[in-house]
């Protein structure tokens, strides 16, 4: 089945708001996140589509062949300093468990792995404005494709 960037990100994230996630997530070029006063656990997702490096099958002539779209899915999760990485770490993956081995008729998950980055003060995703220098951070990095017909 072929589908837009936007149809894929839209089932991923169908998926990940389907699990029992305990904790915000915002996504990259909604609303930003307000943060509480009291820090408390939340996440990021950011959706990169790296696109197709060539055809991937020949059609029925123009306009008819297929392209393979690679794209990754990167949460970030950041929880409270002094609830340890741990925290964030265990976020994390319950992300990256909603999306491994996902497949369904658009969008297949390759891999999904957690990669705990430690202070938050240390990084800046893409799209994100504000201040996380009392956050732990820990990353769901999860590759992915989808496929598109022109």
């Amino acid at each position: 089945m072929s589908v837009t960037a936007t149809q894929a990100l839209a089932a991923v994230r169908i998926q990940i708001e389907a699990g029992s996630i305990a904790f915000p997530l915002y996504w990259q070029g909604e609303d930003a996140p307000i943060l509480p006063n009291d820090p408390t656990t939340f996440g990021f997702v950011v959706f990169t589509n790296e696109g197709a490096r060539r055809v991937t099958a020949f059609g029925g002539g123009r306009g008819a062949n297929l392209y393979r779209n690679r794209a990754i899915i990167e949460a970030y999760v950041f929880a409270p300093n002094g609830e340890g990485l741990g925290v964030a770490t265990d976020a994390a993956e319950s992300i990256a468990a909603q999306l491994r081995s996902f497949r369904d008729t658009s969008v297949s998950c390759y891999s999904a792995d957690v990669i705990p980055v430690g202070p938050g003060s240390s990084i800046s995703p893409p799209g994100f404005t504000s201040e996380v220098s009392n956050y732990q951070c820990a990353v769901a990095e999860i590759a992915l494709t989808f496929d598109t017909i022109g």
